[in-house]
C-alpha cells in the first residue's frame, strides 16, 4: 500500500516530538513552568488551526499537496526554533510547527482511506507502519542524541530529517502526488447537508446527545488530563528525576506494548461495553502514574510504560467506537468525533500542560504525578453510583 511508507516516516516525527521536544526546550534554558507554557502553545495551535484548515484541504482534494507544504514548514521552522533565543520566538515557531505537524496527521489519514476506498477496514495494516516507525526511531535517537552535550545544529537536523524523508516520501512513492479522490454527487450533497447542519444548528445537534455520552466524554477528558505527567512531561521525568537518559527506549517499550491490545480490542469491545472499558482503562492510568513514583527506578518507569497498552492501546479504539455509537444519527457523527478529539484529548493536553511544568517547578515530580492520579478515580467512583443506568443506555446504543 503506497501509504505504508509516508505513514512510517510520519510517525518518525513523532519521536522528536513526544521524546525529545521538551528535553530540548529545557536545554534552552527555559524552566518546567515555561516548558509547559510552549507545549501548551503547540497544542492549542495544533488544535485550533488545522480544524480551520480542515475544510479547504477537503474542498480541493489535494491530499499531497497539502502534505508537501505541511513537511516544508516542518522542515524550515526548526531553524529559527532553535537557532533565535527568546521566549516569544519559541513559542511562534511551536506554534507555527504544530500547524504542519497536526495538520498532516489528519490529511495522511484522510488519504489512506481515500486509497483504500472500500478496504477502509484494512486500516490498522497501514497504521502499523507508524508504530514501527515510531520505534525505529526511538531506537536510533537512543544511541545518537545526548541531551546535555548536544549543540544547536544537531538539534535542527533531527528535528528537520524526519520531516524531509517525509517529504521525499510523499514525492517518490508512486501514485501519491497526483492523486485526487474521486468525489460523487451523493458524498457531496451530504457533505453540504453535514456543513449546513453544523451552521444552523449545532446547538440542536449537542442536545441531541444522551446523558450516557457526555459522562463518557467527562470521563475520557480526566483521563487524558491524568495521564499529562506520562505523555507530556515523561521524558523530563526520566532525565530529571531518574537521572537517565533511557526515554527514547522507554518510549519505544511503550509503543510496542500498545500494538497487540490495539489489534485485537474489538474483541474486548464485543464482549464488554464501551463505558466499562474505559472505567477499566480509568483506573490503569491511575495505576500508570503511580507506578513512577511508588517504584522510582527504571523498573518503575518501564512499568509504567507498560500501562500504555490499556491507557492507549485499548483506550484510543475503545474511545473512538465510544463516540460512534454514541452518535445519535449519522449527521451527530463528525459532531461526536470531534467532541473526543478536541475537548477530551485536546484540551485535556492544553490544560495538562500549563498546570503540570507549574507543579514540577512548585511541588516536584512526585507531587505532579500523584495528583494526577486522582483525576482518573473520579469517574471511576462516579461510575458505580450511576452503573446500572449507564450500563442499559450504552447497551442500548450498541
Amino acid at each position: 500500500m503506497q501509504m505504508s511508507i509516508p505513514i512510517f516516516f510520519l510517525f518518525t516525527i513523532y519521536s522528536i516530538i513526544n521524546v525529545y521536544l521538551p528535553l530540548f526546550l529545557r536545554n534552552m534554558g527555559y524552566t518546567a513552568t515555561l516548558v509547559g507554557f510552549l507545549l501548551a502553545c503547540f497544542e492549542i495551535s495544533g488544535l485550533v488551526f488545522p480544524l480551520i484548515l480542515s475544510p479547504i484541504i477537503a474542498k480541493k482534494g489535494k491530499y499531497s499537496l497539502f502534505l508537501i507544504i505541511f513537511a516544508v514548514a516542518m522542515i524550515i521552522i526548526p531553524f529559527p526554533l532553535y537557532s533565535i533565543p527568546g521566549l516569544g520566538v519559541t513559542a511562534i515557531c511551536l506554534s507555527l510547527y504544530a500547524i504542519g505537524f497536526k495538520g498532516a496527521v489528519p490529511v495522511s489519514d484522510s488519504l489512506v482511506n481515500s486509497i483504500l476506498g472500500d478496504k477502509r477496514n484494512n486500516y490498522g495494516k497501514v497504521r502499523v507502519a507508524g508504530s514501527i516507525g515510531f520505534v525505529s526511531m526511538n531506537l536510533l535517537l537512543q544511541v545518537v542524541i545526548h541531551v546535555d552535550t548536544i549543540t544547536v545544529n544537531e538539534k535542527i537536523f533531527w528535528t528537520a530529517l524526519p520531516s524531509a524523508l517525509f517529504l521525499l516520501s510523499i514525492i517518490f512513492v508512486p501514485g501519491l502526488l497526483h492523486f485526487k479522490p474521486a468525489l460523487d454527487s451523493s458524498t457531496s450533497e451530504e457533505i453540504s447537508l453535514d456543513t449546513k447542519v453544523k451552521k444552523e444548528s449545532i446547538f440542536t445537534t449537542l442536545k441531541k446527545f444522551s446523558p450516557t455520552y457526555w459522562f463518557g466524554i467527562i470521563a475520557l477528558f480526566l483521563i487524558f488530563l491524568g495521564l499529562t505527567p506520562s505523555t507530556r512531561f515523561f521524558s523530563m521525568y526520566v532525565d530529571e528525576y531518574l537521572h537517565s537518559d533511557a526515554s527514547a527506549l522507554l518510549w519505544a517499550l511503550a509503543a510496542l506494548s500498545e500494538i497487540p491490545f490495539m489489534f485485537f480490542s474489538y474483541r474486548f469491545i464485543r464482549k464488554y461495553n464501551t463505558i466499562s472499558l474505559l472505567i477499566f482503562c480509568a483506573i490503569f492510568a491511575t495505576i500508570r502514574n503511580l507506578f513512577y513514583i511508588c517504584v522510582p527506578n527504571l523498573f518503575g518507569a518501564a512499568l509504567g510504560q507498560l500501562c500504555n497498552s490499556i491507557t492507549y492501546g485499548l483506550l484510543h479504539p475503545v474511545a473512538v467506537i465510544f463516540a460512534t455509537e454514541h452518535a445519535p444519527d449519522k449527521k451527530s457523527l463528525v459532531v461526536s468525533m470531534s467532541m473526543y478529539s478536541v475537548l477530551a484529548v485536546g484540551v485535556a493536553n492544553f490544560v495538562g500542560n500549563v498546570i503540570g511544568g507549574f507543579l514540577i517547578d512548585t511541588f516536584g515530580y512526585p507531587f505532579f504525578f500523584v495528583s494526577f492520579a486522582i483525576l482518573p478515580l473520579i469517574p471511576v467512583i462516579a461510575y458505580f453510583f450511576l452503573k446500572k443506568k449507564l450500563n442499559k443506555q450504552s447497551k442500548s446504543t450498541l
